[in-house]
């Protein structure tokens, strides 16, 4: 009788291919979808060294805000922290700093064009620019919902980044300032499961 036998399980650069690959279909559905609505992604690209440095300066509340989440002993925020590290920890790859980039650069495209490049340039062309901010925000909360905290965290990160669209009237600078805040976010998870796994591995 043969016995049965264990399927091998992925390799990290498989896991690490299929998240990045997930991303980029997105990016690509974002500018198919953009042509078939009437919101092309191109004219939403024009190079602006007002919008690089908005995009660059817009980071810095992001960041503020990761240092706090990083460092609150609120109960609530502590207990979900743990917890996202924790899924961090065992998503099947290591955050070396190429793939961080990789990761960053792909998202902050990726999900700019089809949020606010696509979503809420639609949806503002019949409806106010308030409502198209929020709505198109409830689909990115939702797409990021792991559990309801994050989605909701996740959707004010995307009014954010919306309301940063709308002032610059240039895809560009979320773009950036989405880039830039997921490259300092993986950063700071790559550290936190450093010191995740260092707290429970078992002592020799």
């Amino acid at each position: 009788m043969d016995s049965e036998q264990t399927p091998p399980e992925p390799s990290e650069q498989r896991i690490f291919a299929t998240v990045v690959g997930g991303t980029v279909v997105m990016g690509l559905a974002a500018i198919v979808l953009g042509w078939l609505i009437g919101t092309p992604i191109a004219s939403q690209l024009s190079p602006s060294m007002d919008a690089v440095l908005v995009g660059v300066i817009a980071t810095l509340p992001l960041a503020l805000f990761l240092w706090w989440f990083s460092n609150t002993q609120n109960p609530t925020l502590a207990e979900f922290r743990h917890s996202q590290i924790k899924f961090f920890a065992e998503i099947g790859f290591e955050f070396t700093l190429p793939r961080i980039i990789v990761m960053a650069i792909v998202a902050g495209v990726a999900e700019e064009f089809l949020f606010r490049g696509v979503l809420q340039s639609w949806i503002s062309g019949f409806a106010p620019v308030v409502v198209a901010l929020i709505a198109s925000n409830i689909i990115f909360g939702l797409l990021h919902m792991r559990t309801v905290l994050y989605a909701v965290i996740a959707g004010l990160v995307g009014v954010y980044l919306g309301g940063v669209y709308i002032y610059t009237d240039s895809l560009l600078a979320p773009i950036i300032t989405h880039g830039l805040y997921d490259y300092v976010a993986l950063i700071y998870t790559k550290r936190a499961i450093d010191a995740y796994r260092q707290v429970d591995s078992p002592v020799a």
